[in-house]
């Protein structure tokens, strides 16, 4: 009688546990059903889009802002504004082409504006031979060559190259017109620009006015 009384036990106890586990799956059926396992969310992907688009074009307004040359003296014809926008805020900010590139490189004033002593300006950069180069060098190595000028040629390409001899020129340091590698010319960095960053810098480039060198001892000058 007792083993009799146990087996009915035993098999009352399975069934319990398999209701009670039946019970427990179909909830977490239904739980997943109705409530799809957690992933990213796709509003946290557009936020973050439209936080980029809205860096961009923070990026463009403070280039318009920063640029030695005003708005309305660019040749923006047939040129996208917001890439020549973009190239302003890369040429005048983070790239510092300015420095080796315009000679002197802070309008020599009254009063001065050069911001380092003993003159601690404002950081007026010269507007009358911006990006014209004339920069010497062979401070560094006698024999280097003064820094080019890189505004538009009579054709309106800046130092005379097209797009495409621009970027082989950023991207492997060979000068397409001289065939000399550019010694000074920080290329190395450059290269890992993106193609919108080095089209930008392009396009800001071509809507510069021409320009001549001034007289200066060095970069920065």
């Amino acid at each position: 009688m007792g083993n009799v009384l146990t087996e009915r036990t035993d098999r009352t106890v399975r069934r319990i546990l398999i209701s009670t586990a039946a019970i427990v799956a179909l909830f977490v059926a239904v739980t997943l059903i109705s409530n799809p396992l957690v992933k990213g969310n796709d509003n946290d992907r557009n936020r973050g889009e439209r936080h980029r688009e809205d860096e961009g074009a923070l990026e463009v307004q403070i280039g318009f802002r920063i640029s030695p040359i005003p708005f309305n003296s660019l040749n923006l014809k047939g040129k996208d504004p917001e890439l020549a926008g973009l190239g302003s805020y890369i040429v005048n900010a983070p790239a510092g082409c300015n420095d080796c590139h315009t000679c002197p490189s802070y309008d020599p004033g009254p009063p001065k504006h050069n911001p380092y002593p003993p003159d601690l300006g404002d950081g007026q950069f010269n507007r009358k031979n911006y990006l014209a180069g004339g920069v010497p060098f062979d401070f560094i190595k006698p024999g280097l060559p003064k820094s080019r000028n890189i505004t538009p040629d009579a054709t309106g390409k800046p130092a005379g190259l097209t797009l495409e001899q621009f970027e082989t020129a950023l991207r492997t340091g060979h000068d397409p017109l001289g065939g000399h590698v550019l010694e000074v010319m920080p290329w190395p960095f450059f290269r890992f620009m993106t193609d919108r960053d080095l089209d930008a810098i392009y396009s800001y480039l071509s809507a510069i006015p021409p320009a001549s060198p001034g007289n200066c001892s060095g970069p920065g000058d």
